[in-house]
């Protein structure tokens, strides 16, 4: 196949590519599918979402398809613009980004709760004398560690690590050495130089963004923390999308696993950097995922989990070497990873339930966990249910007609007056708007529910001065912002669909709610705290999700948000053994409830798309 040329602007990348490939394909080669600046694909490149709009200023890129003729209005594709995912490449292109279409700089939620903790890490440190290995002290270094630590610690018959074998110089050059232990295995070695405090790292890998800390395991102190994207996002937007990709064959199973090792690799580098040590200094991590990131991570069977019967490959704790996932650590350097409770309940509600502590709540109390697979467990009497709800994508912009994840230019909140003929909204950065993420077009249906714009039935008023049909026979759409205010020299607007996809994501929530509590033998009324965990649910307005009844209607005051929970569970886990084995304790007493399985789901389902 000839190559051409392609040049992506406005991020001036030019390449030779392969002709007779799509131009997300190309994209995707040249890492333009990774990271700031880049090309979105909520639906893998499927031509389900519309999301990857490019416009082809110059060249050849066939006859629009079926999908983009379904996206994409006629005016559109005159101008040139088509969906990355199904444009093919016929000869050299120039190819624009615009705005609504990029990766930009993610707002991300690291942070979550403070829980004080005792230092308790699996891995211990060693100060050992050592003598310089001469003809006449014919004791090479490893003889001489395995030897001091028996006989002044007491350490019977220690193992040392091969790779760390391999990679040390075997003649000791005398002074002290400092040795990391985890267990009986010796993972580590500072000899003639200096050692920095033994260093962990806690992460949480989420299907949107992967949050890491770096943590003294002496001290327990943070030392750097820091987000970034998931670069899985190039092959899809959900979990769903991401298992079918790695369905479709080992080379793109293969490749969603490299690039999540990309991801962790780039993400330890820049904290070791801000920590002013490397990513060779990291000899323990903790990671927490849902159970598909898991999977994906691990590289397990997937084809049972993307399918009925839904099931997980492992619901044990899994220890691993970071080395045998290409985790540029310490030679001897272990990964350890919550156990699983259900096929969409992983090791992250683990975590988020530590974190957390509503293993020890008193009072009857509710935890979400919001993102994509909103998971819910409910805490009473020393028991915990626990149900997973495909509340979809919408949250993070996707399904949403001019939706963006929370990045600058983002509308973030939204508020209507004088019965809704009045806007008032805020963006990401304070500049003119591109789009609306999730917290956004939360608070949008929720003030045109508040204001008399929509009914119950979530159906807008044609007669309002802001509603509108498109003349071509479209949804109708309120209009939010006018093009002279925007950065898209077009409309800002809310769709009626988009309007039925909030009420489908907060359906999911409410009536997964209301189930646990129906098993449980409960209602709304004995609900005493709700404890809201995730990065959406720390940048939603509680009185938006409230209104629309995606939460139950109790006093803020019941209402705690509690950031990124998960998080705060994956450095427990990381500094306390302790924690570690209540975390594993965790997974074995939740009981895990099947929506679909419940004879009420489908009516209470039905009876939660309504607004309160």
């Amino acid at each position: 196949m000839k190559e051409v040329l392609v040049d992506f602007q406005p991020v001036g990348r030019r390449a030779q590519v392969a002709a007779g490939q799509t131009i997300l394909a190309a994209a995707q080669q040249l890492g333009l599918a990774l990271g700031a600046g880049g090309l979105t694909a909520p639906c893998g490149g499927r031509g389900l979402c519309g999301r990857c709009r490019v416009r082809v200023a110059a060249g050849d890129a066939g006859e629009p398809t079926p999908a983009e003729r379904r996206f994409l209005k006629p005016e559109q594709l005159e101008q040139g613009y088509r969906l990355a995912c199904q444009a093919v490449i016929q000869g050299p292109l120039k190819v624009e980004i615009p705005p609504e279409s990029m990766l930009g700089v993610q707002k991300l939620q690291v942070e979550g709760l403070d829980v004080a903790v005792v230092p308790e890490a699996p891995v211990k440190r060693y100060n050992l004398p050592l003598t310089r290995t001469t003809i006449e002290n014919p004791r090479p270094l490893w003889q001489q560690v395995a030897g001091e630590l028996e006989a002044t610690y007491g350490l019977e018959r220690p193992e040392i690590d091969f790779n760390l074998a391999l990679v040390t110089e075997p003649m000791a050059a005398g002074g002290t050495g400092v040795v990391t232990v985890r267990g009986k295995e010796v993972i580590n070695i500072y000899a003639g130089r200096p050692a920095p405090p033994p260093l962990g790292l806690a992460v949480d890998l989420g299907t949107t963004k992967v949050a890491g800390f770096l943590i003294n395991l002496e001290t327990g102190a943070t030392l750097a923390a820091d987000g970034i994207m998931n670069p899985q996002i190039a092959y899809g937007e959900d979990v769903m999308a991401r298992l079918g990709y790695a369905l479709e064959g080992e080379a793109a199973y293969r490749r969603l696993q490299e690039v999540a090792i990309e991801g962790l690799n780039r993400l330890a580098a820049t904290l070791a950097g801000k920590a002013g040590v490397t990513t060779a200094d990291i000899e323990e991590a903790v990671i927490v995922g849902n159970t598909a990131m898991h999977h994906l991570l691990l590289h397990l069977p997937v084809e049972q989990l993307a399918r009925a019967p839904y099931v997980p490959a492992l619901t044990i704790p899994v220890e691993v070497k970071a080395r045998s996932l290409g985790l540029n650590f310490s030679p001897g350097a272990y990964v350890y990873l919550q156990p699983v409770i259900a096929g969409f309940v992983g090791g992250d509600h683990v975590a988020m339930i530590l974190g957390s502590r509503l293993d020890e709540a008193r009072k009857v109390t509710l935890g979400l966990d919001i993102g994509t697979n909103t998971e819910i467990v409910l805490s009473y009497g020393g028991k915990m249910l626990s149900c997973s709800c495909a509340s979809g994508p919408a949250f993070e912009g996707a399904h949403i007609a001019q939706g963006m994840r929370a990045i600058t230019g983002a509308i973030a909140a939204v508020r209507l007056s004088d019965d809704g003929r009045e806007v008032y909204w805020e963006s990401i950065g304070g500049v003119p708007p591109l789009g609306i993420c999730g917290s956004g077009i939360l608070d949008a249906v929720a003030e045109l529910y508040r204001t008399g714009v929509l009914n119950a039935s979530g159906r807008l008023d044609l007669n309002h001065p802001r509603v509108r049909r498109p003349a071509e026979g479209g949804p109708a759409e309120f209009l939010l912002v006018p093009a002279e205010e925007t950065g898209i020299d077009s409309d800002l607007v809310v769709t009626q669909k988009d309007i039925s996809e909030i009420q489908l994501a907060k359906a999911a929530i409410a009536s997964g709610t209301l189930l646990l509590l129906e098993a449980a033998g409960l209602t709304v009324a004995d609900l005493e705290e709700v404890v809201v965990a995730g990065a959406f649910g720390t940048h939603l307005k509680l009185e938006s999700a409230i209104t629309i009844g995606m939460f139950p209607k109790l006093p803020l005051s019941a209402f705690r948000q509690v950031g990124n929970a998960a998080g705060t569970g994956a450095r427990l886990a990381l500094l306390s053994m302790a924690e570690r084995q209540r975390g594993e304790t965790i997974a074995r007493q939740v009981s895990y409830i099947e929506l679909m399985t419940r004879p009420s789901f489908q009516e209470v389902f039905m009876k939660s798309l309504l607004l309160p």
